[in-house]
């Protein structure tokens, strides 16, 4: 008997939502998301977003910038001109490459024209790697909302998010076997996703707990 050819999976984008109702909310991003979804009000005219990679600092701070109008400004590049009163949002604010002057002028000009400005990074501001002194005693005041590692309600909303996101119908009792096995963290999450939508699509096969298995164990031998 001729085996089944695989089909050679095709490296598409998906659509995820970056809605704020779309936010899932749970223990460990509670504190976070209540202080930013509580804008225009904040405490400070600027907020720091902090997290591990992949925890959902995008969809949040995205998801503000929608509410509030944000444009989203890059800062490893020098500072352009921006209107008097506009919304910021600086995703990856603690990059290697972004320029303390940059940061330093959008913290002063939200200030001194009513704006507000949002930085996410992966650690507190205070971590960040900056030489400006100013620039780091600004920092240093910055409301922290910090994103913590998942919990397990929060894994398995996240799990049926992502296999929502790729529109892959999978059965809960093969979420229920992932849960206590799967690495915890959101990259881990992430990648597994990724990889049994890549080995299902390339062998035609239905999203099985054999096939999850499979998946497991393909990235714990890399």
């Amino acid at each position: 008997m001729a085996k089944q050819a695989k089909q050679i999976p095709l490296d598409l984008p998906h659509k995820p939502s970056f809605d704020m109702a779309d936010f899932i909310v749970s223990a460990s991003n509670e504190a976070a998301f209540s202080l930013i979804d509580a804008w225009p009000n904040w405490p400070h005219h600027a907020i720091a977003l902090c997290g591990p990679r992949a925890c959902g600092k995008t969809h949040l701070a995205k998801a503000w910038a929608s509410r509030a109008g944000a444009i989203q400004v890059d800062a490893t590049s020098p500072i352009t001109p921006i209107d008097a009163g506009a919304n910021i949002l600086v995703d990856g604010a603690d990059s290697a490459d972004a320029l303390d002057d940059t940061l330093f002028h959008l913290f002063n000009w939200t200030k001194e024209t009513g704006g507000s400005l949002l930085l996410t990074g992966n650690t507190a501001p205070n971590l960040w790697g900056v030489r400006l002194p100013d620039l780091k005693s600004r920092l240093a005041t910055l409301p922290v909302a910090e994103i913590l590692e998942p919990d397990d309600h929060l894994l398995m909303v996240l799990l049926v998010k992502l296999f929502s996101d790729r529109q892959l119908q999978v059965d809960l009792s093969v979420v229920d076997y992932l849960l206590p096995r799967i690495e915890r963290s959101f990259d881990a999450v992430k990648e597994l996703v990724g990889l049994i939508d890549k080995n299902a699509l390339a062998g035609k096969r239905k999203i099985t707990k054999q096939l999850a298995k499979t998946c497991l164990e393909e990235l714990t031998v890399r």
